[in-house]
């Protein structure tokens, strides 16, 4: 079996093409995911191809990061700001086979951590795991009506919303775009979080422009809240979604997921993604309003320093770095906020 790290102006459509051979395989697999790790955040990509006799045998994405808080050490992840991707293989030997191969490329590195986000039905041999996390996904009804009829609480929150006003607009202009960023980084404000620069957003626009778009709320001229779409197989995904906490009696959350999920139905995908949350949590008790179905996730260590260094979203929370946060961060301008949070994210590997 050949092992072959891809340059970065090379692998596209050789690695595109084997994502065939992996159905289950999410978006975040796609190779265009590289160009915008490396191009919006500068963070450095690996991508490992296994062949045997010309033939794709297995996949791992991986990206650098440098983590001077949480965890505190260099890490190989697969994939940071993504529910999942991990290392895909066509069989036992080929998975263990990569997973060396790894390991040898984070020491070569540096690294103390290799990081595989994975579903928990796809396990690593000796691999450490965290498994604060799920993933929820709504299987689409054929029966439009029927699945209003298990939504009604949600649905009578929807109707409130269109009778104060709130519409919906859809589409990859630059102006939806900067009301969505704006939104999107007051409610990052608010949950502590750094935000990603506003480029992030426009890179991913670029570079996948027959699959994303933008899905916005609006009271008159006002964003209340908005949602970036991928298209991807028969699923379509809402991986960055965000409401202004001071808009909540108007429900534009749930205009914005009902609309979302009711052109998922219209398009004929099959489900709909919520992406990730932790177990037990309050976007956890949110999406499975909507029916949708916890997936349980395993992030597996195949290289852990220590189990006691493992960085969890618990350990974060109790950290000095977080209860700053929680004191300085609300207070800063929106501005401020935006510049050091296209900073600070490339650091943040628990995004």
């Amino acid at each position: 079996m050949d092992f072959r790290w891809l340059p970065l102006d090379e692998g596209k459509e050789i690695w595109d093409e084997a994502l065939g051979f992996f159905p289950e395989a999410p978006f975040s697999l796609l190779y265009g995911w590289r160009q915008v790790y490396e191009s919006a955040l500068r963070l450095k990509t690996f991508y490992l191809l296994a062949e045997t006799g010309g033939r794709v045998q297995g996949l791992c994405p991986l990206v650098f990061m440098k983590s001077p808080w949480i965890g505190k050490g260099n890490f190989l992840i697969s994939l940071p700001y993504m529910t999942r991707a991990g290392l895909w293989a066509v069989d036992s030997e080929c998975r263990q086979a990569m997973v060396q191969c790894l390991i040898e490329k984070a020491l070569e590195l540096k690294a103390d951590f290799v990081e595989l986000r994975q579903l928990e039905d796809q396990p690593l041999p000796a691999a450490v795991c965290n498994k604060e996390h799920v993933q929820m996904l709504l299987e689409l009804p054929e029966d439009w009506a029927l699945y209003e009829k298990r939504i009604a609480p949600r649905l009578r929150q929807v109707r409130k919303a269109l009778a104060a006003g709130l519409e919906i607009r859809e589409g990859r202009s630059e102006a939806l775009l900067r009301d969505f960023y704006r939104v999107f980084s007051r409610r990052m404000q608010e949950l502590f979080f750094p935000v990603y620069p506003l480029n992030y957003f426009q890179r991913i626009l670029a570079v996948f422009k027959d699959r994303c778009r933008l899905l916005l709320v609006y009271q008159g001229e006002k964003p209340l809240g908005g949602m970036l779409l991928f298209e991807y197989g028969t699923t379509l995904s809402a991986p960055y979604v965000a409401a202004l906490i001071q808009s909540q009696a108007f429900f534009p959350n749930q205009l914005l997921y009902y609309s979302a999920i009711r052109r998922a139905w219209e398009k004929g995908f099959r489900s709909f993604d919520f992406c990730r949350s932790q177990t037990d949590s309050g976007t956890f008790a949110f999406k499975s309003q909507w029916k949708a179905r916890p997936r349980p996730l395993a992030y597996q260590y195949p290289l852990c320093r220590s189990a006691g260094s493992l960085p969890t979203v618990q350990q974060a929370q109790g950290s000095l770095t977080f209860r700053l946060a929680e004191k300085i961060w609300p207070h800063l301008p929106l501005p401020v906020t935006q510049w050091l949070g296209g900073r600070l994210i490339k650091q943040l590997i628990l995004a």
